[in-house]
Protein backbone atom coordinates (compact mmCIF):
# COMPACT_ATOMS: atom_id res chain seq x y z
CA UNK A 1 0.00 0.00 0.00
CA UNK A 2 1.61 2.87 -0.75
CA UNK A 3 1.94 6.24 1.11
CA UNK A 4 -1.39 8.50 -0.53
CA UNK A 5 -3.64 5.26 0.03
CA UNK A 6 -2.29 5.28 3.81
CA UNK A 7 -2.72 8.99 4.44
CA UNK A 8 -6.14 8.69 3.26
CA UNK A 9 -7.46 5.57 4.98
CA UNK A 10 -5.93 6.64 7.83
CA UNK A 11 -7.40 10.55 7.59
CA UNK A 12 -10.90 8.67 7.21
CA UNK A 13 -10.76 6.80 10.28
CA UNK A 14 -9.64 9.39 12.58
CA UNK A 15 -12.84 11.43 10.92
CA UNK A 16 -15.51 8.56 11.75
CA UNK A 17 -14.31 7.98 15.34
CA UNK A 18 -14.42 11.96 16.25
CA UNK A 19 -18.36 11.35 14.47
CA UNK A 20 -18.97 9.03 16.75
CA UNK A 21 -17.69 11.08 19.88
CA UNK A 22 -20.24 13.76 18.71
CA UNK A 23 -22.85 11.74 18.18
CA UNK A 24 -22.30 10.27 21.77
CA UNK A 25 -21.38 13.82 23.51
CA UNK A 26 -23.37 16.10 25.55
CA UNK A 27 -24.25 18.73 24.13
CA UNK A 28 -23.43 21.44 27.02
CA UNK A 29 -20.48 23.56 25.12
CA UNK A 30 -18.54 26.86 25.61
CA UNK A 31 -15.47 28.84 24.35
CA UNK A 32 -17.89 30.16 21.65
CA UNK A 33 -15.14 32.20 20.95
CA UNK A 34 -13.59 28.76 18.76
CA UNK A 35 -16.66 29.30 16.46
CA UNK A 36 -16.04 32.95 15.25
CA UNK A 37 -14.37 32.86 11.83
CA UNK A 38 -10.96 34.46 10.96
CA UNK A 39 -10.60 36.13 7.73
CA UNK A 40 -12.59 38.33 5.46
CA UNK A 41 -13.16 36.60 2.32
CA UNK A 42 -14.79 33.76 3.90
CA UNK A 43 -16.89 35.99 6.06
CA UNK A 44 -18.09 37.30 2.43
CA UNK A 45 -18.83 33.98 1.33
CA UNK A 46 -20.54 33.03 3.86
CA UNK A 47 -18.14 30.76 5.70
CA UNK A 48 -18.02 28.14 3.05
CA UNK A 49 -14.45 27.55 3.08
CA UNK A 50 -13.32 24.05 4.38
CA UNK A 51 -12.55 23.29 0.49
CA UNK A 52 -11.38 26.35 -0.56
CA UNK A 53 -9.06 27.73 2.19
CA UNK A 54 -5.40 28.09 0.66
CA UNK A 55 -4.01 30.70 2.54
CA UNK A 56 -2.97 31.15 5.87
CA UNK A 57 -6.49 31.51 7.61
CA UNK A 58 -6.45 28.31 6.57
CA UNK A 59 -5.43 27.23 9.83
CA UNK A 60 -8.71 27.99 11.30
CA UNK A 61 -10.57 26.56 8.51
CA UNK A 62 -9.22 23.53 7.35
CA UNK A 63 -5.12 23.15 8.25
CA UNK A 64 -4.95 20.62 5.40
CA UNK A 65 -5.15 24.00 3.39
CA UNK A 66 -2.02 25.56 4.32
CA UNK A 67 -0.13 22.94 1.74
CA UNK A 68 -2.53 24.32 -1.07
CA UNK A 69 -0.25 28.27 -0.56
CA UNK A 70 1.76 29.02 -3.31
CA UNK A 71 3.70 31.45 -1.10
CA UNK A 72 4.50 32.08 3.04
CA UNK A 73 2.19 34.39 4.51
CA UNK A 74 0.89 36.76 6.90
CA UNK A 75 -2.38 37.74 7.55
CA UNK A 76 -4.35 39.54 10.10
CA UNK A 77 -7.97 40.41 10.77
CA UNK A 78 -9.79 42.95 12.96
CA UNK A 79 -13.61 41.90 13.63
CA UNK A 80 -15.08 44.52 14.85
CA UNK A 81 -17.89 42.47 16.51
CA UNK A 82 -21.69 43.55 17.88
CA UNK A 83 -21.86 44.81 21.23
CA UNK A 84 -18.45 45.57 23.00
CA UNK A 85 -16.81 42.18 21.54
CA UNK A 86 -13.71 42.34 19.89
CA UNK A 87 -11.50 39.35 18.04
CA UNK A 88 -8.09 39.21 16.75
CA UNK A 89 -6.86 36.48 14.77
CA UNK A 90 -3.11 36.82 13.83
CA UNK A 91 -1.57 33.92 11.34
CA UNK A 92 2.11 33.37 9.75
CA UNK A 93 2.58 30.64 7.60
CA UNK A 94 5.77 29.65 5.62
CA UNK A 95 6.76 26.89 3.01
CA UNK A 96 9.65 23.64 3.86
CA UNK A 97 9.46 21.89 0.25
CA UNK A 98 5.88 19.61 0.47
CA UNK A 99 5.62 20.47 4.24
CA UNK A 100 3.92 23.62 5.49
CA UNK A 101 4.42 25.51 9.10
CA UNK A 102 2.02 27.38 10.34
CA UNK A 103 1.34 29.65 13.30
CA UNK A 104 -1.66 31.33 14.65
CA UNK A 105 -3.28 33.70 17.64
CA UNK A 106 -6.81 34.53 18.43
CA UNK A 107 -7.76 37.05 21.18
CA UNK A 108 -11.08 37.52 22.07
CA UNK A 109 -12.06 40.40 24.81
CA UNK A 110 -16.12 40.96 26.65
CA UNK A 111 -16.45 43.77 27.92
CA UNK A 112 -19.68 45.63 29.78
CA UNK A 113 -20.52 42.51 31.73
CA UNK A 114 -22.50 43.34 34.75
CA UNK A 115 -21.82 41.77 37.72
CA UNK A 116 -24.42 40.86 40.06
CA UNK A 117 -25.30 38.11 42.53
CA UNK A 118 -29.03 39.31 43.29
CA UNK A 119 -31.46 40.80 41.39
CA UNK A 120 -30.27 44.20 41.71
CA UNK A 121 -31.67 47.69 40.29
CA UNK A 122 -27.62 48.30 39.56
CA UNK A 123 -24.92 45.96 39.03
CA UNK A 124 -21.80 45.28 41.51
CA UNK A 125 -19.61 45.99 39.32
CA UNK A 126 -18.47 45.89 35.41
CA UNK A 127 -16.47 42.71 34.85
CA UNK A 128 -14.94 41.55 31.30
CA UNK A 129 -14.01 38.17 29.50
CA UNK A 130 -11.15 37.05 27.93
CA UNK A 131 -10.35 34.14 25.96
CA UNK A 132 -6.98 33.40 23.72
CA UNK A 133 -6.14 30.42 21.55
CA UNK A 134 -2.53 29.72 20.50
CA UNK A 135 -2.01 27.14 17.56
CA UNK A 136 0.63 25.23 15.97
CA UNK A 137 -0.14 23.95 12.17
CA UNK A 138 1.55 20.96 10.04
CA UNK A 139 0.75 20.57 6.73
CA UNK A 140 2.04 18.37 3.93
CA UNK A 141 1.26 17.51 -0.06
CA UNK A 142 0.87 13.71 -0.74
CA UNK A 143 1.16 13.78 -4.73
CA UNK A 144 -0.27 16.19 -6.78
CA UNK A 145 -4.33 16.31 -5.24
CA UNK A 146 -4.34 15.12 -1.72
CA UNK A 147 -3.14 17.67 1.07
CA UNK A 148 -3.59 16.93 4.82
CA UNK A 149 -3.18 18.96 8.07
CA UNK A 150 -3.47 18.82 11.55
CA UNK A 151 -3.32 21.52 15.01
CA UNK A 152 -2.17 21.45 17.76
CA UNK A 153 -3.74 24.32 20.36
CA UNK A 154 -3.44 26.22 23.83
CA UNK A 155 -6.80 27.37 24.80
CA UNK A 156 -6.99 29.67 27.80
CA UNK A 157 -10.48 31.60 29.09
CA UNK A 158 -10.93 33.91 32.16
CA UNK A 159 -14.41 35.46 33.22
CA UNK A 160 -14.24 37.67 36.45
CA UNK A 161 -11.83 36.33 38.27
CA UNK A 162 -11.97 32.95 37.40
CA UNK A 163 -9.84 31.44 34.55
CA UNK A 164 -9.23 27.65 32.60
CA UNK A 165 -7.07 26.82 30.51
CA UNK A 166 -7.00 23.44 27.77
CA UNK A 167 -5.90 21.74 24.66
CA UNK A 168 -7.36 20.86 21.26
CA UNK A 169 -6.52 19.40 17.84
CA UNK A 170 -7.60 20.11 14.66
CA UNK A 171 -7.37 17.60 11.89
CA UNK A 172 -8.66 18.30 8.11
CA UNK A 173 -7.68 16.95 4.43
CA UNK A 174 -8.26 18.55 1.14
CA UNK A 175 -8.73 16.61 -2.18
CA UNK A 176 -8.28 17.72 -5.96
CA UNK A 177 -10.91 15.39 -7.66
CA UNK A 178 -10.02 15.01 -11.36
CA UNK A 179 -12.71 17.16 -13.06
CA UNK A 180 -10.72 20.46 -13.18
CA UNK A 181 -11.15 22.92 -10.40
CA UNK A 182 -13.36 20.73 -8.36
CA UNK A 183 -11.89 20.77 -4.76
CA UNK A 184 -13.42 18.42 -1.65
CA UNK A 185 -12.42 19.01 1.85
CA UNK A 186 -13.17 17.70 5.31
CA UNK A 187 -12.44 18.92 8.48
CA UNK A 188 -12.48 17.93 12.91
CA UNK A 189 -11.97 21.06 14.87
CA UNK A 190 -11.71 21.89 18.44
CA UNK A 191 -11.28 18.23 20.01
CA UNK A 192 -9.71 18.44 23.57
CA UNK A 193 -10.29 19.26 26.94
CA UNK A 194 -10.69 21.99 29.48
CA UNK A 195 -9.33 22.23 33.47
CA UNK A 196 -12.28 23.29 35.63
CA UNK A 197 -13.27 26.85 35.90
CA UNK A 198 -14.90 27.67 39.26
CA UNK A 199 -15.90 24.03 39.94
CA UNK A 200 -17.34 23.11 36.51
CA UNK A 201 -15.32 22.16 33.12
CA UNK A 202 -17.27 23.04 30.10
CA UNK A 203 -17.14 21.28 26.76
CA UNK A 204 -15.50 22.26 23.46
CA UNK A 205 -17.38 23.11 20.79
CA UNK A 206 -16.00 20.21 18.75
CA UNK A 207 -17.07 21.11 15.10
CA UNK A 208 -17.12 18.65 12.34
CA UNK A 209 -17.06 20.06 8.68
CA UNK A 210 -17.29 18.76 5.12
CA UNK A 211 -17.24 21.02 1.72
CA UNK A 212 -16.87 21.03 -1.91
CA UNK A 213 -15.44 24.02 -4.13
CA UNK A 214 -15.94 24.53 -7.76
CA UNK A 215 -13.45 27.09 -9.62
CA UNK A 216 -14.73 27.77 -13.49
CA UNK A 217 -13.64 30.51 -16.06
CA UNK A 218 -16.59 32.51 -16.67
CA UNK A 219 -15.13 35.04 -19.07
CA UNK A 220 -12.00 36.08 -21.03
CA UNK A 221 -11.17 38.31 -17.81
CA UNK A 222 -12.87 36.88 -14.61
CA UNK A 223 -13.49 33.29 -13.13
CA UNK A 224 -16.11 32.43 -10.25
CA UNK A 225 -15.73 30.11 -7.48
CA UNK A 226 -18.71 28.24 -6.15
CA UNK A 227 -18.42 26.49 -2.68
CA UNK A 228 -20.37 24.61 0.05
CA UNK A 229 -20.01 23.40 3.74
CA UNK A 230 -21.82 20.68 5.73
CA UNK A 231 -21.04 21.65 9.46
CA UNK A 232 -22.07 20.12 12.20
CA UNK A 233 -21.49 20.87 16.10
CA UNK A 234 -20.72 18.82 19.22
CA UNK A 235 -24.27 19.57 20.32
CA UNK A 236 -26.05 18.06 16.54
CA UNK A 237 -26.85 20.91 15.44
CA UNK A 238 -26.25 21.12 11.61
CA UNK A 239 -25.83 24.00 9.24
CA UNK A 240 -25.26 24.68 5.33
CA UNK A 241 -22.84 27.33 4.46
CA UNK A 242 -23.08 28.47 0.53
CA UNK A 243 -20.87 30.95 -0.88
CA UNK A 244 -19.82 32.40 -4.78
CA UNK A 245 -16.53 34.04 -5.79
CA UNK A 246 -16.31 36.44 -8.95
CA UNK A 247 -12.82 37.40 -9.55
CA UNK A 248 -11.94 39.98 -12.06
CA UNK A 249 -8.68 40.05 -13.47
CA UNK A 250 -7.00 38.48 -10.53
CA UNK A 251 -7.34 41.18 -8.56
CA UNK A 252 -10.87 42.61 -7.91
CA UNK A 253 -13.29 40.36 -5.97
CA UNK A 254 -17.00 40.56 -5.06
CA UNK A 255 -18.35 38.09 -2.92
CA UNK A 256 -22.12 36.47 -0.93
CA UNK A 257 -22.82 33.50 0.95
CA UNK A 258 -26.00 32.23 2.79
CA UNK A 259 -25.98 30.18 5.90
CA UNK A 260 -28.93 28.02 7.01
CA UNK A 261 -29.90 27.21 10.43
CA UNK A 262 -29.02 29.68 12.41
CA UNK A 263 -31.69 32.18 14.32
CA UNK A 264 -29.56 35.67 14.16
CA UNK A 265 -27.73 35.12 10.29
CA UNK A 266 -28.06 34.48 6.91
CA UNK A 267 -26.86 36.38 4.31
CA UNK A 268 -22.96 37.32 4.00
CA UNK A 269 -21.27 39.30 1.71
CA UNK A 270 -17.75 41.04 1.54
CA UNK A 271 -15.05 42.63 -1.04
CA UNK A 272 -11.51 42.52 -1.71
CA UNK A 273 -8.63 43.75 -4.06
CA UNK A 274 -5.28 42.28 -4.49
CA UNK A 275 -2.03 43.94 -5.70
CA UNK A 276 1.36 42.24 -5.50
CA UNK A 277 2.11 40.58 -2.56
CA UNK A 278 -0.90 42.33 -0.88
CA UNK A 279 -4.48 41.59 -0.17
CA UNK A 280 -7.23 43.19 1.51
CA UNK A 281 -10.19 41.50 1.82
CA UNK A 282 -13.64 43.13 3.45
CA UNK A 283 -16.43 40.90 5.29
CA UNK A 284 -19.99 42.03 6.60
CA UNK A 285 -22.37 39.78 8.86
CA UNK A 286 -25.59 41.63 9.49
CA UNK A 287 -27.77 40.17 12.59
CA UNK A 288 -31.41 39.48 11.95
CA UNK A 289 -32.28 41.21 15.53
CA UNK A 290 -30.94 44.53 17.20
CA UNK A 291 -27.93 43.41 18.52
CA UNK A 292 -26.02 45.06 15.55
CA UNK A 293 -23.70 43.35 12.78
CA UNK A 294 -20.23 42.01 12.13
CA UNK A 295 -17.65 43.80 9.74
CA UNK A 296 -14.44 41.50 9.50
CA UNK A 297 -11.31 43.35 7.65
CA UNK A 298 -7.81 41.38 6.55
CA UNK A 299 -4.95 42.30 5.45
CA UNK A 300 -2.63 39.43 3.61
CA UNK A 301 0.77 39.80 2.93
CA UNK A 302 2.90 37.31 0.60
CA UNK A 303 6.25 36.59 0.32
Amino acid sequence: MNLKKLSIITLLLLMTQTMLIADTSPANTGLAFLKIGAGGRAAGMGEAYTAVANDASAAFWNPAGLARMKQSEFTFTHNNWFQEISHEYLAFAFQMGNNTIGLSFVSTNIGGIERRTNPSTEPLDIIEAHNIMFALSFARSVGQNLNWGVSAKYLYEKIYVFSANGIAFDLGLTYDLPITGLTVGAAALNFGTMTEMDKEAVELPATLKAGIAYRLPVDLYGQVLIAGDYVNFLDNASHMHLGIEYLLKNIFALRTGYLTGYEEKSIQAGAGVRFSKYSLDYGFAPFNSDIGDSHRISLGIRF
